[in-house]
């Protein structure tokens, strides 16, 4: 791994061969508010006038120069959520469903878990696949239906998921 400096304090990690090439280019760290992080970005010329460019990002650049043009309803997604470890290992193909994963939770969630809100009283467990909201049942303690979602999430998301209780074994369950 090699480090590229970028703007803003902000440093992003490639593998030590595509180093070079990428180091060839400008580099900047743009802030994201709708992941809250950074990423690294360049921009390139779209037309003749200078204000007409556009913004690249260093981990779709790196995917299409090794597996050729992202597929349509295709985004790349950084598998540790690390939006700067930009190595083609941290790399993989994700849904928009599948990147929907890496939202963190929101500013006005009572619950204190994700796919958890309360609703007439108790506990309800809730997921969001393909657009699509499905009820997961009604529980007493926000715990069990944080579990609930859990399991659902495995199922539909797989290694994408992003889990109330990652440490949870298996096992038994």
């Amino acid at each position: 791994m090699k480090q590229i400096p970028l703007t803003q304090g902000q440093v992003a990690v490639a593998a030590a061969d595509d180093y070079g090439w990428l180091t060839e280019f400008g580099w900047y760290a743009a802030w994201a508010a709708s992941t809250k992080s950074f990423y690294a970005v360049r921009m390139i010329p779209t037309g003749p006038k200078r204000r007409n460019r556009r913004r690249l990002r260093m981990h779709n650049v790196i995917w299409e120069h090794h597996n050729g043009p992202i597929p349509a309803g295709s985004t790349v997604d950084h598998a540790d959520r690390n939006t700067l470890n930009n190595c083609r290992s941290n790399l993989r193909l994700a849904t928009h469903s599948q990147q929907a994963q890496n939202r963190r939770l929101r500013s006005d969630n009572c619950s204190g878990y994700r796919g958890v809100s309360r609703h007439s009283g108790k506990w309800q467990a809730r997921i969001m696949v393909d657009g699509k909201s499905t009820s997961l049942g009604h529980y007493a303690d926000p715990a069990d239906a944080a579990r609930a979602y859990d399991d659902a999430a495995r199922i539909h998301f797989g290694e994408f998921a992003q889990l109330n209780f990652p440490e949870r074994d298996l096992v038994g369950v």
